[in-house]
């Protein structure tokens, strides 16, 4: 399987504005999860033919400076974009600058518009999930070549409030398969899908409709000490669940504990991450300061 070509996207950042508004500029220079993400892609990858494509909303210097470091890594949109962008961060001028970003679901459409039909393979990730595996590709891949339209993390955790669904925290796909179905990334693009609550979701329905197999990498932890944050699927992906961003979720009941979770999962992470996937996995002591759920 090694042979096939895999297009990586993943978007980098939020929109800064408007409603969806949700980018926490200090804590993406100080947690960069992208450079976590991109590094371990680079880790578990060996031997693997793949490029990844990053959509940058960051705009800032720091994050891309540490995306142009992996050779297989191009990021759009173009640098003149950022340039602009950084301009329009200083100015009052949340309209125009709002042109220079794309939510998130409106940047996976613009990457898969991207990738070449040599590719084999779409998978997506957030860059807040990566690979904690060196089968994880394998795993993905390996689920489609045996006849799955889609496979990944299925974001169960929220149902029924939201329809369960392969999460594009870590998606496979193949691309003639994903153009043919004319569906968006987007959330309330297409308000006549049923189950169009999340990113991506309608991909997920719009396959259970024609009758394909889908095959779901479940939530995989030993230890969980949240019901959506911190989990690991299959035992290839992690999701922190919420990098640079508050951990407000649809059914969310204690705001403060998701914070206090957040912080405590992240600052793990990025102190010794290795040491993080085996507490979760139950094959270190758990020392995070959080009780199990």
């Amino acid at each position: 399987m090694t042979d096939r070509r895999v297009a990586i996207l993943i978007v980098n950042g939020f929109r800064r504005r408007g409603r969806w508004a949700r980018f926490n500029l200090d804590q993406a220079l100080k947690y960069p999860w992208i450079r976590m993400c991109l590094d371990q892609i680079e880790r578990h990858s060996q031997g693997w033919d793949y490029q990844v494509f990053v959509f940058d909303n960051s705009h800032l210097k720091s994050h891309r400076a540490l995306m142009r470091k992996h050779a297989r890594v191009r990021v759009l949109p173009p640098a003149w974009i950022a340039v602009l962008g950084r301009i329009a961060n200083r100015l009052p001028l949340p309209h125009f600058a709002r042109l220079l970003e794309r939510s998130h679901p409106s940047a996976l459409d613009y990457l898969a518009r991207k990738v070449a039909g040599e590719f084999d393979y779409i998978v997506t990730l957030d860059n807040d999930s990566f690979p904690v595996s060196d089968d994880w590709l394998h795993v993905l891949v390996g689920e489609c070549e045996q006849g799955a339209a889609l496979t990944g993390v299925h974001r169960n955790e929220m149902a029924p409030e939201i329809a369960p669904f392969i999460h594009v925290s870590g998606l496979c796909v193949r691309p003639a398969d994903l153009f043919a179905l004319n569906v968006s990334f987007g959330e309330g693009a297409q308000p006549e899908i049923e189950h169009n609550q999340d990113v991506g979701q309608q991909i997920t329905y719009a396959f259970t409709q024609q009758g394909r197999t889908i095959a779901a990498l479940e939530r995989s932890n030993a230890l969980n000490v949240h019901f959506l944050m911190g989990a690991i699927y299959g035992d290839v992906i992690y999701h922190h669940g919420a990098g640079s961003r508050k951990g407000k979720f649809w059914t969310s009941t204690d705001r403060d504990t998701d914070d206090r979770v957040n912080a405590a999962l992240r600052d793990a992470a990025f102190k010794d991450l290795d040491h993080l996937i085996a507490v979760l996995r139950g094959q270190a002591e758990n020392d995070l300061g959080l009780e199990a759920v």
